[in-house]
């Protein structure tokens, strides 16, 4: 048993590391291109590349958060899109390092609201974990438990 989590350990370690490393290849790969990210212009273009929108979070109405994702949202929001934005959201909040079961997710063209149970463990899931993502003003507003 011991074995099973310790490779269960490094199979989320890499996990972890390969989505990084991805996500600093894109990130490079978009800077190199010469073009403004963080201009709103960016994201309302209609181009099938995918964009890195930035989100400005705003966690139990106290601390923010800048949270980056990689989707093209201007031809409509997918729900693979707006549980990346959830997940990604979370994880800048929460760290990669507790246990997380998505509950719900509701969204439109304009909002995502996720609810999260969250712990430390699996048997711990007795969190909370509230987001509201407005996309056209890219501000999340979160709202958890401790």
């Amino acid at each position: 048993m011991r074995l099973r989590k310790k490779l269960l350990v490094v199979a989320m370690i890499v996990a972890i590391a390969a989505s990084f490393a991805a996500y600093a290849w894109i990130t490079i790969d978009i800077g190199a291109g010469g073009k403004n990210q963080g201009a709103p212009s960016d994201v309302t273009e209609n181009s099938s590349d995918t964009d890195v929108l930035e989100f400005k979070a705003i966690v139990n109405g106290m601390r923010n958060v800048d949270v980056f994702v990689c989707v093209n949202i201007s031809d409509g929001l997918t729900e693979k899109e707006a549980e990346l934005i959830a997940g990604t959201t979370f994880i800048h909040v929460k760290g990669e390092y507790v246990w997380r079961r998505l509950d719900t997710l509701t969204f439109d063209d304009t909002q995502i609201k996720a609810h999260y149970a969250w712990g430390h463990d699996e048997t711990d899931l007795g969190h909370i974990y509230d987001m509201t993502a407005d996309l056209t003003t890219l501000q999340i507003i979160v709202d958890h438990c401790f």
